[in-house]
């Protein structure tokens, strides 16, 4: 018997890594918004059966969603100006009564707005319970730099910070050991708990946005000072700031990158350092991965001033809003 009173038959269709095609176009519909499911898709050779589902036909689906651990669903809600009907209440169920068994504690349901309120509205009402939930995210993508880059326009603001523009690289494997501390102390900000509690999968997740290149940071002498080139080999460094492109599509119709995980250590906030390192990091993020034409984006909690005081000086600008419910 199903959670929800239903008939077994279901509209939604379990895909296969040879079926992403459907998949992929419903996703460049907006690809900013789409880019998160668009990667998990295409970033795993294989999945289980029922991992992967979309609503309709499997060529030409009217929505989908990764569902393994957390919920990923995209196309449920109508999208009017871009010509999308949306998959109706009858998907968001089905797709409820799919999912309800495969997410864990600890997983998420995140996407856009309308989509997560589609599919949580039948998820609660079958007895799953939220940590958190949050309701407003701003998604935001970066402009382009008047300056040439956007680096160059943060600096005409803050000259004295030239040293954390041009320190800002991607991570190294040897500096692995640094970066995992980092990601854990915003990791653990953010959401409130410690990822490596549970195991190992963290620090494997942070070694592989490290080893593929996707790892950013800026490293000081441990007091917001610019550290030599043996820092590191000789224990003198610290992270100061890092960010990662957290999913990346690439696409002739232009890539997206969608950064996560942006954290400048406490000691150092306020003085300016986070703005220009941000800045350096969408310009190398254009350069490394989704070339110059390419869209850098993010999101962001609506209550998190201080980070939206970050990404309005720098000029990003909104385009949608995300949520996330947290289990």
């Amino acid at each position: 018997m199903n959670l929800f009173g239903r008939r077994p038959t279901s509209p939604l269709t379990p895909l296969d890594p040879a079926q992403l095609d459907g998949l992929l176009e419903l996703c460049a519909l907006d690809p900013v918004a789409g880019v998160a499911l668009a990667h998990q898709v295409l970033r795993w050779p294989s999945w289980a059966r029922g991992d992967v589902v979309v609503a309709a036909d499997p060529w030409r689906p009217v929505a989908g969603a990764w569902a393994t651990g957390s919920l990923m669903p995209f196309g449920l809600a109508a999208r009017p100006e871009l010509g999308h009907p949306g998959a109706g209440d009858e998907v968001a169920r089905a797709l409820a009564d799919h999912a309800f068994r495969r997410l864990t504690r600890r997983g998420s349901v995140a996407g856009l707005v309308a989509d997560v309120a589609a599919v949580w509205e039948h998820l609660a009402a079958a007895g799953m319970r939220s940590r958190e939930e949050r309701w407003e995210q701003p998604l935001l993508v970066a402009p382009r730099g008047t300056g040439g880059t956007l680096a160059a326009d943060a600096l005409a603001r803050r000259p004295e910070l030239a040293w954390v523009a041009a320190g800002v690289h991607r991570a190294a494997p040897t500096e692995e050991a640094l970066v995992l501390p980092a990601s854990v102390a915003m990791f653990t900000g953010e959401l409130g708990y410690d990822p490596t509690t549970s195991g190992s999968s963290y620090a494997r997740h942070v070694g592989w946005l490290v080893g593929s290149g996707r790892s950013y940071v800026l490293l000081d002498d441990g007091a917001g000072g610019p550290v030599g080139p043996d820092a590191v080999a000789g224990g003198g460094a610290a992270v100061a700031f890092k960010v990662d492109v957290g999913s990346l599509w690439l696409r002739p119709g232009g890539s997206v990158a969608q950064l996560t995980g942006v954290w400048t250590r406490p000691d150092l906030r306020g003085r300016g350092i986070g703005s220009v390192a941000l800045a350096a990091v969408v310009d190398a993020v254009r350069r490394d991965h989704v070339g110059a034409d390419g869209a850098v984006s993010l999101y962001v909690n609506s209550f998190n001033a201080a980070g939206l005081g970050l990404y309005h000086g720098l000029g990003f600008r909104r385009v949608g809003t995300f949520a996330t419910v947290l289990l």
